[in-house]
């Protein structure tokens, strides 16, 4: 299975690359053709929230050491199936973003039926059936040899595409700098898994059969959901590259613990 697997994951990222080089093309079209009024409303959300901070929730187990309720009334991007964690802030201040297709097949309803600000990428256009999420043109074919891996969204353009670097929270990171945000404020973006011998493995994909030790809780990919095999060094890379950008300053580790090291730490109970 495994050589099978060598052969598919190459090319589908040749194919990947095809069509998103078609796509960069046309991209006006694309956007129109988006529903939702996406682009309308993604150019609206652009430098929206000038002069607040933000925080990235991500979904690792070291958030059972913080007091989350220090986020009430605080701009907070959620992740994936992380829907519990949404009552720590309030309605207005919660923005969620999915990129992960398992996650969002078995979270399909859940995910389409959530309020606030929902934002998702293009490649997962055909499971999104709500009018709410704001559709957003999302790249992973960039080749990740090349040493502009991963690319990041262009700040001032007026047809932006957003890039895959590995996680999810590197498309929110994306998505904060985009709306604006003064400070964002990283917590739980642990960078440490393990992979338990009881998974089923096929390829890149795993099928948990018991507890899951990696996130905050242990039903997040619980008996029976799927994941993607973890790959912490090529997030790592990914992260390292965001923080050596010019301009991008703003981005801290408010987390405690975890291996993320390549910004600036805080304290979190001295910005909440």
């Amino acid at each position: 299975m495994m050589n099978i697997y060598k052969i598919r994951y190459p090319l589908g990222k040749l194919k990947k690359r095809f069509i998103e080089y078609h796509r960069k093309k046309n991209i006006v079209n694309v956007y129109k053709n988006f529903p939702n009024d996406s682009h309308h409303r993604l150019m609206n959300l652009r430098n929206i929230n000038n002069g607040k901070d933000c925080f990235i929730v991500g979904n690792g187990p070291s958030l059972k050491k913080m007091d989350l309720n220090r986020l009430n009334k605080k701009h907070c991007i959620f992740f994936n199936g992380a829907f519990d964690l949404r009552r720590f802030t309030t309605p207005e201040c919660r923005i969620h973003l999915c990129e992960d297709r398992l996650v969002f097949e078995d979270h399909q309803e859940k995910l389409n039926s959530l309020d606030g600000l929902l934002i998702y990428p293009s490649d997962l256009l055909h499971l999104i059936k709500s009018k709410n999420p704001i559709i957003t043109e999302f790249h992973r074919g960039h080749p990740e040899r090349k040493e502009d891996w991963p690319k990041a969204v262009d700040l001032q353009s007026k047809y932006p595409i957003f890039y895959w670097g590995g996680t999810v929270a590197y498309y929110g990171l994306q998505v904060a700098l985009w709306m604006g945000f003064k400070n964002v404020y990283i917590i739980g973006v642990d960078l440490s898994y393990s992979i338990p011998e009881s998974v089923i493995q096929n390829g890149s994909v795993l099928t948990s059969t018991e507890d899951d030790p990696n996130h905050y809780k242990s039903s997040y990919f619980g008996k029976g959901l799927r994941w993607h095999v973890p790959m912490p060094e090529r997030m790592q890379k990914a992260f390292s590259k965001l923080s050596n950008k010019d301009k991008v300053n703003n981005i801290f580790n408010a987390g405690m613990g975890g291996n993320l090291n390549c910004f600036p730490r805080v304290d979190f109970t001295d910005i909440t």
